[in-house]
Formats: structure tokens, sequence, C-alpha cells
């Protein structure tokens, strides 16, 4: 998962990574660094903030209040702004550099590009270079500078370089990036910070849980995952469908089909019914955690079982629906698997006003009825 830029940069300042001086403001009197010209940045967990009006550059401290007047609170890329990261414009040529995780050779791919900033994919196209090396800092090294053989600031990029690979490996990241990197006679600074933590790896990495945790309405869906133990991921604010599905690929799937008819899905969401253990907790978070969007119109169920007893799974969504009374939202379960004639009798007797069927074509028409949207 993505960390805001300004967290990512406290990352690189602990490993000795140049930054601008900067402040994380959450009101409209941030005490500034240094004299203007600043960059203004929203604090939100996605990428392309520039291209879409995140990120301002103000000459005066009376333009730095109108910005964060103008962004605090409002929504950006799906997210709601909290706090915005004020910091002295840096300076030198702008360059790209970045490592990252590459799964398919269990190595890490380093690349470079001699031109970075917004339109870094034009500078890519113009020339960089990338290679593949084993996750190792010596190997790291030695790769960046064979990249780097030609560059005129070959030796300054390779000390970084070699800071920026102990990062990624310390704290297991799966991408550590700077664009824009910038470089003069005086060094390199990181202009940006673009860190992609595994959360797999949380447990051995205590310092980044706490980063986490520091901000947990920021990092909602990874502080869900790693209170309550399964991946439930808000897709769009506004969404019209919540999704109670097991299996991430069929999930993901299942989002595919409902976005190509013309639905909003409001959530991601792996339950892992195997891991419910008897309880209807994890259903009744999920629930909570659907009814509280005005938009929701219809609740979708999607249980393709394999362990999992679906006549025991009928039975905990059941009670958790008792137990949601916030939840007014119709309900569509589409149960397929061991068990599914017994869990189709329980929530027939116990959920009358539910549609259950064990077909995929079935469960979307009547989606589709519920949000207005029937062919």
């Amino acid at each position: 998962m993505l960390l805001i830029e300004a967290d990512g940069k406290a990352l690189f300042r602990a490993f000795g990574i140049p930054v601008p001086e900067g402040v994380v403001a959450t009101g409209a009197a941030p005490m500034l660094p240094g004299a203007g010209p600043w960059m203004v940045k929203a604090q939100v967990p996605v990428g392309g903030r520039g291209k879409a009006g995140g990120i301002r550059k103000c000459s005066s401290a009376d333009a730095v209040s109108v910005a964060l007047e103008e962004m605090l609170g409002k929504r950006l890329k799906g997210h709601t702004v909290e706090a915005v990261l004020v910091e002295k414009i840096a300076s030198g040529k702008e360059k790209y550099l970045s490592l990252s995780v590459d799964a398919a050779s269990y190595g890490v791919r380093v690349i470079y590009l001699a031109g970075g900033g917004v339109d870094v994919e034009r500078a890519a196209e113009s020339g960089g270079a990338g290679m593949v090396c084993a996750p190792d800092r010596g190997a790291i090294a030695a790769t960046l500078s064979e990249i780097l053989t030609k560059d005129p600031d070959r030796a300054a990029l390779i000390v970084l370089g070699e800071k920026l690979a102990d990062l990624l490996l310390t704290r297991e990241l799966m991408l550590a990036e700077i664009n824009p990197l910038f470089v003069s006679p005086t060094g390199c600074i990181a202009g940006d910070a673009k860190i992609v933590i595994d959360l797999n790896a949380i447990e051995r990495q205590p310092e980044l849980r706490a980063t986490l945790e520091a901000r947990p309405t920021i990092y909602t869906d990874a502080i869900r995952k790693l209170h309550e133990g399964f991946d439930y991921v808000e897709l769009d604010p506004n969404g019209e469908i919540g999704l109670l599905t097991t299996g991430a690929g069929l999930s993901m799937m299942l989002i595919d089909e409902l976005t190509a008819r013309g639905g909003k899905p409001l959530n991601f969401l792996d339950i892992r019914t195997g891991q419910l253990r008897g309880s209807p907790k994890r259903i009744i978070h999920a629930l909570t955690w659907m009814a509280e969007h005005p938009s929701l119109k219809v609740v979708l169920v999607n249980i393709f079982a394999g362990i999992t007893d679906l006549a025991e799974f009928s039975v905990l969504l059941a009670d958790a629906l008792e137990q949601t009374p916030q939840m007014r939202a119709p309900v569509v379960a589409r149960l397929v698997g061991r068990g599914q004639d017994v869990a189709a009798k329980t929530l027939a007797e116990r959920q009358p006003a539910m549609l259950v069927t064990d077909d995929l074509e079935v469960s979307l028409a009547a989606v589709a009825r519920l949000i207005g949207r029937a062919a």
C-alpha cells in the first residue's frame, strides 16, 4: 500500500536521503519553513496529485493560506485531504530513480531516467535505463553503477542509490521511488517520495506499523486489515453496491462485471470465510462500514464455497444482518458450493426478503434492478 508523501519522506530522512525542509499542516496557519516560495501538496495516498490540482506553487504566506483553505477537507482522487505538506522548493536537474520488487525474477528492478517530473513517461520514451538484479545491497549498487556509467552525476547518484537500497531492503518495501530527484552541485534531494509498503511484512516492521497507526483516517483500509485480519478496500465513497465476497480473484472479477454493466461498486472485500470460526463479527464489521455510505442501494453477497460450509455461513450472515439494524439496503446472495441448499432454506426462513440464488446472471440482474439500471 502507498504511503502519503510526508510519511515517505520521513523514511527517507531516517535513511539519510535528503528532502526539502517542510511542515505538515492540518490547519490554515502553519509555521512555514524558511522563506518562500513553497510547494503546497495535498497528502493523500494516491498518485497523480499534481495533474488533479493537489500540488501548487505559492510565492507568499497568504497564497499558502488560501491553498490550505481550498485543499483541507476537500476530496482529491477519492480521498479526503486531512493534511497538507508545505515545503521549500528544491532546485537542480530533475531525474528519476526507483527500486522495486520484481516478483517474477525474485529480484529488484532498478530504474533510472535522466529526466523526471510529472511527465516522466515522456522522459522514459526519450531514453532511460532499467535492470533487474539480486535483492542485495551490493548487487543493487553494482547495477546502478553500471546504469550510470556515462552519467555526469554518477558519484552522487550511486551514494543516494545505496541509501535507497538500504531503505527498500531493511523495511521490506515493494517500491521506493524518487520523482523528481533534484541533482545540483551541492548534492541530491528527493522532491517527492513514493513508498509502497508490504502489509504482509508489517509484523516484522514495527516502525511502519506505527506510521499507519498514527494516521488511522488516512490509512483506513490498512488499519482495518491490521486490526480485523481481512481485506476491505473502499473503491468509491459514492458507490451504490456493497460487496460481501470471498476470494481476491473472484471478487475482482465481480467488480469488473458490475462496472461493465454501469454499476458503481462501493468496495472490494475478501471476507475469508474459512477464518470466520463460527462468529459473525467480520460480517458485522463489513456491513457496518457499508451502511455508513448514504449512496448504498444494495449489498451483493457472492460466496463460492470450497472448504466453507454454506449452511454455517448462512446462519452467520443472518445473525450479522440481525445485529446490524443500520443496514437497510436490500441484500442479494449468490451462494455456490457445499451446503448451498441448506443455506437457501435458512435464509428463506430468517431473511425472507433476501434473493438467494446460485446463478451469477440472476444475481447481477437483481442488482441492476435495485440500482435502477435494469436492461
